[in-house]
């Protein structure tokens, strides 16, 4: 005997196509949780010479009594959300996933890099610079951003164009 009720079974990949900004916005809050966090505490353990559990403990002190400088930090991740998204939307959840990668790469990179710069200079007495590398990274990673535009804008438009 053969049921008629409609299967339940759950299609991933639709709900995806289904809410791209959801899905975007959602992995590039991830994606910072990730950089930001992971970037400090490697940096504070392997520069900075503290435990795993001190390291992490004191990034998320400091994350939780700035809410304003950890805003700032999460706000470019949020914009690579948002350009894949909208890709995504155009073009296929393929091209989002594209548009998302190129943008995850360089700005892990980049905030990996800074935040060892600013442990360096940490552990060189260099106070000022130290909080500078991490305080200019919304504003250096603006470039990156836009380099992420234009790959979305490169892909929307030769998908267009085939």
């Amino acid at each position: 005997m053969t049921s008629t009720r409609p299967s339940r079974t759950f299609d991933l990949a639709a709900a995806l196509r289904m809410r791209p900004y959801s899905t975007f916005v959602g992995l590039a809050v991830l994606l910072a949780i990730v950089a930001t966090l992971g970037s400090d505490v490697v940096a504070r353990t392997s520069i900075g010479g503290q435990s795993f559990a001190a390291a992490a403990k004191e990034h998320l002190y400091y994350a939780a009594t700035q809410p304003v400088g950890t805003a700032l930090l999460i706000a470019p991740f949020l914009l690579l959300g948002w350009i894949a998204a909208s890709a995504a939307k155009q073009k296929g959840l393929e091209a989002g996933f594209a548009v998302f990668l190129a943008g995850a790469i360089l700005l892990g990179l980049m905030y990996f890099s800074d935040y060892q710069d600013s442990r360096i200079s940490m552990k060189e007495r260099r106070w000022t610079a130290a909080t500078l590398s991490i305080g200019f990274l919304p504003f250096k990673s603006i470039p990156l951003l836009l380099l992420c535009l234009g790959v979305r804008w490169l892909i929307v438009r030769k998908r267009a164009a085939a």
